[in-house]
């Protein structure tokens, strides 16, 4: 019998296998017993929500409710991080520090503009970027860092900002396959590109 919680049931069970928990042993953690959860497993139940959250903090995972608009961007997202741990340089890496190190020495900004730079970088640190891409990111750190955070004008900074955010939506809409259409959306509500 197909329960509507079947693919989520399948995800923790295959996050479960992957981190080499057993079944007793995530029954320990989740406070279930473990023939509720293998239960669950097999299909054999359908889980309440409540079971499927303990499940999956049990394992390190949240269950998120996302707008649907919002849902190929996070896939792509998803499917960049984890088909991108072998993939990314540590170039990329040690740019995406730079970047990060330099913002909180000198700070970028206040309220949104600087969470929007920092949660910029947190996503360049996850997502492959070309070699051109990582061009644009040296370039930008090395401006950063060659400059007096004092004396960089307003409009530099956020000349710079905006190239990291164009960078991360490149990245994070960047067609996985050429038969998908581009997505007609950007994560930022308030870019100022639109």
């Amino acid at each position: 019998m197909a329960y509507k919680t079947e693919h989520i049931t399948q995800q923790l069970r295959a996050a479960r296998e992957g981190q080499k928990v057993s079944q007793r042993e995530l029954s320990a953690r989740s406070g279930l017993t473990q023939s509720h959860i293998s239960q669950i497993e097999r299909g054999t139940m359908e889980p309440g929500l409540g079971s499927l959250v303990d499940v999956a903090r049990a394992l390190n995972l949240e269950i998120i409710l996302a707008p649907k608009k919002l849902m190929p961007a996070i896939r792509n997202i998803l499917d960049s991080s984890s088909a991108s741990n072998d993939v990314l340089t540590s170039d990329q890496r040690k740019l995406v520090a730079r970047l990060e190190r330099w913002s909180a020495r000198h700070g970028y900004g206040v309220g949104t503009s600087a969470d929007a730079f920092k949660d910029s970088l947190g996503l360049l640190r996850h997502l492959p970027l070309t070699p051109d891409e990582l061009d644009i990111l040296r370039r930008a750190a090395d401006r950063l860092e060659n400059s007096q955070a004092d004396k960089m004008s307003r409009q530099e900074m956020s000349a710079i900002a905006r190239e990291i955010r164009q960078l991360r939506n490149i990245a994070v809409h960047r067609d996985r396959d050429v038969a998908i259409p581009r997505s007609a959306y950007a994560l930022d509500e308030e870019d100022e590109d639109a």
